[in-house]
Formats: C-alpha cells, structure tokens, sequence
C-alpha cells in the first residue's frame, strides 16, 4: 500500500496531540472548542482541526462533521497522558508512514538527511501527493519519531536510535505487500514482494490462518519473545507480520519460524516449519536469508535423525527451548551468535 495523503500528519507537536486528546475527553468535541484547551493553538480552529484529525489517525478519538469522540485507546492516552505510554508508541509505529519509513531508515545504519527520507517518501507516495505535501509535512514526520526517541539526529543525518530499541515491542508490519527485511527500500523491491504475495494469495491466507491460531498458544508466545529478547539485545529490531514469526537483519538477514512442539506432533510441525521458511524466503525475494526453525522441545530419540537432515541438508539452523534457554548445535552456535544459544544438553 503506498503512503496516502490520510498518513500524513499536519500537527507539529504530538505532546499538542495529546492535549487535543485530553480536551475530546473532557467533552470538547468541535475543532475551535479542540484548540482552546491546548496550549498555544488557542482561538485558532484551523490548527484544532489539523490536531483532531492526528488524533483520529492515531486511533485516539472518532469524529464525523466535526463532532469529535473518544475512543476507548484515547482514554488510555487521556488516562496516561506520558509520551512514554507504551499505547502512544504503539499507535505511531503502526502508522503506515512509519511503517514504511522506519526500516527504510534502519537500513542505513550511518542515517540520512532530510532530502534522502523526502526522495524516498515521494518514490512510495500515491502520485499526486509526494512532490508536493511530502516537503511540506516533512518537519512534522520526523519531529513526532524525535520527540519519542524513536530517530536522533547527528549533524544532518537522521538515525534509529540505539536507546529505544530496547523499549520497542516486536515490530509488526501490517502491510504484507511491503518487504520485511527490505535490502534497499525502492519501489521495485516493493512491487516484486507485491507481486510474489499476490501470486500466492491461496498459500498465504492458509498461512495466516495458521499464525494466528499459533500465536494463541502460551508455548509459541514464549519463544517468540526469548528471541526477540536477543535481537533486541543485539541491537537490531525484531520484525514480524502476519505469517513470519520474526525477521531480523543484523550482518545479514534472519528469518525464523517458531513452533510449539510434543512427542505426537514434532514431525509434522518440524515438516510443516520447512516449508514455510522456504516460502516465506522465496515471497519476501530474499535468496540468501538465514533460515532458524526454533521448537518448543529437545528432539526425542526417534527425531534425532531429523537434526542432520534439517542442518545439513536443508540448511536450516535448529533452535530449541528448554527452561526459557535457547540450546543448538555447535555449529548453529557459533552462526547465530547473538542468539547467545547454550550447548546440548
């Protein structure tokens, strides 16, 4: 889905959002009653309503001619009013302009200027609106990931910041369309994931079905979080989207597939893991992305024979948990080093 002009927000401070926010909830439903309670905008209803319209795209409140209402994640802000609520930062990541930008800006580790983050809006925006509004807005788009500590500027360049990437929750892409471990972020890489998820359209609604019944599962919630704990650690972003587990790029790029596991099922989820990784490699154009299948149990004795075949034949490295460790062989340890995996037991 290409950036939209609805994406793109025309409030400069989002700490003014959060005062437009606590003003709805306290009844003020019009865009001048908006702008007379936050501080600065007062009398002024053409800035109340470019403050409304941020929190509605935020998800914060509803508004239908220009009767403004609370949503119950508004209240959680008016409740919370910190730009430290998890709630806020959750709401800003899952803007498609960020989601689009911040991976962009992840995959240029020494950062970007201001006119390399506007060319690269303007290659992704719905024609019409990137030449114009893009430059435009562009002071607001980077100031609103500044004031959370989501980028730093150093000199002219604009980075991730190593700071918050401790405090990000897995960073869940809800477009599938777009790469999750883009190699440049252009507009060809764009269309050939596009292409390739449209083409197997049957095979992903399969597998997105079989996410979401997964990811109910305490087990799989459990390993998906230890190794996003070590991503994370590693100073690198732990991704997912609505089929793959998690993805990462660190001094290449890693795809995983958690599986929770017992003595009646771990062949068919071990068989069922294969191919998905395979796939998921192939619809995301990444050929020569690490594949690690991670399992809930140690192999029993009948599946031992598994390990070689899944290792060195399939050359997909084998992670499994034991007491909220992470265990693999030797030479999966010394590959995945920053998974900080113990020896078997």
């Amino acid at each position: 889905m290409r950036i939209q002009s609805s994406d793109i927000p025309q409030a400069d401070r989002i700490e003014s959002v959060i005062f437009a926010t606590i003003a709805i909830a306290n009844g003020a439903n019009t865009d001048i009653l908006i702008a007379n309670q936050v501080p600065g905008i007062e009398g002024d209803s053409r800035q109340g309503r470019y403050y409304r319209r941020a929190a509605e795209i935020l998800g914060f409140i509803t508004n239908e001619r220009n009767n403004a209402r609370i949503t119950p994640k508004g209240r959680e802000i008016a409740n919370n009013p910190l730009l430290t609520n998890p709630v806020l930062l959750s709401s800003i990541l899952n803007l498609n302009l960020y989601q689009k930008l911040l991976p962009f800006i992840e995959l240029n580790q020494d950062g970007l200027t201001r006119q390399q983050i506007v060319n690269y809006l303007q290659s992704i925006a719905e024609e019409g609106i990137g030449r114009t509004m893009i430059p435009r807005r562009i002071s607001t788009i980077l100031a609103w990931i500044r004031t959370l500590g989501i980028i730093e500027q150093v000199g002219e360049h604009f980075r991730i910041a190593n700071a918050i990437i401790h405090a990000l929750p897995v960073f869940d892409l809800n477009d599938i369309d777009q790469p999750i471990l883009p190699a440049t972020g252009t507009l060809q890489e764009y269309n050939t994931v596009e292409r390739r998820i449209s083409n197997a359209n049957d095979i992903i609604t399969v597998y997105k079905d079989q996410a979401r019944l997964e990811r109910a599962n305490n087990a799989h919630r459990q390993l998906v979080n230890l190794v996003a704990d070590r991503i994370r650690n590693a100073n690198a972003i732990p991704k997912s989207n609505q089929f793959i587990d998690l993805a990462t790029s660190l001094d290449g790029d890693y795809i995983f597939e958690m599986k929770s596991t017992n003595d009646g099922n771990v062949k068919s989820q071990i068989r069922k893991g294969i191919s998905q990784l395979y796939e998921y490699r192939y619809l995301e154009n990444k050929p020569d992305a690490n594949l690690i299948l991670v399992i809930e149990n140690p192999l029993g004795n009948a599946e031992t024979w598994m390990l070689d075949y899944i290792e060195n034949d399939r050359n997909i490295h084998l992670v499994w948990d034991g007491n909220n460790n992470l265990y693999g062989t030797p030479n999966t340890r010394e590959q995945l080093g920053f998974l900080g995996l113990l020896p078997p037991i």
